[in-house]
């Protein structure tokens, strides 16, 4: 039996790889409970425990805030995978989560999964969560401790 070269080629086309298919997926984060209309939220998100809070993925965005209102932020690009977001309402414009003499926040925050912000910094894998076959959406309102 003589094989045409044309139809075994149609044949496996769905078998074949063209190269990297990058799946992504889409996170929105609706910030709430936003205090004054004052400074920016810093939207970090981390992907892994020695990163968490300390170094966002680049891909973490700053939006301004213009008035009380709920800020969404939306996040594209993220591959299935797991993932933890912590927000800052930055008051005072300088990046970065600021805190009193006895190391307590004093600006607004909050975090994925965890609704009570612990002493100290919480763990990675208490906010984490699974981005998977899906987009994720949350909502997060903020805190000030």
């Amino acid at each position: 039996m003589k094989l045409n070269p044309v139809a075994t080629a149609i044949l496996l086309i769905p078998f074949l790889s063209f190269g990297d298919d990058p799946v992504t997926r889409t996170l929105k984060v609706t910030v709430t409970n936003i205090p004054g209309a004052k400074g920016e939220i810093l939207v970090g998100v981390y992907d892994s425990a020695d990163t968490f809070t300390a170094k966002p993925l680049p891909l973490s965005p700053k939006l301004p805030v213009t008035s009380t209102a709920d800020i969404t932020a939306t996040i594209s690009g993220l591959k299935p995978g797991t993932y933890a977001v912590a927000v800052i309402q930055d008051l005072n414009g300088n990046g970065e989560l600021d805190r009193n003499f006895l190391g307590m926040p004093v600006e607004p925050l909050a975090f994925s999964v965890i609704r009570e912000i612990p002493k100290g910094k919480p763990r990675f894998a208490a906010c984490s969560f699974e981005i998977k076959d899906a987009d994720v959406a949350m909502t997060l309102p903020l805190v000030l401790k």
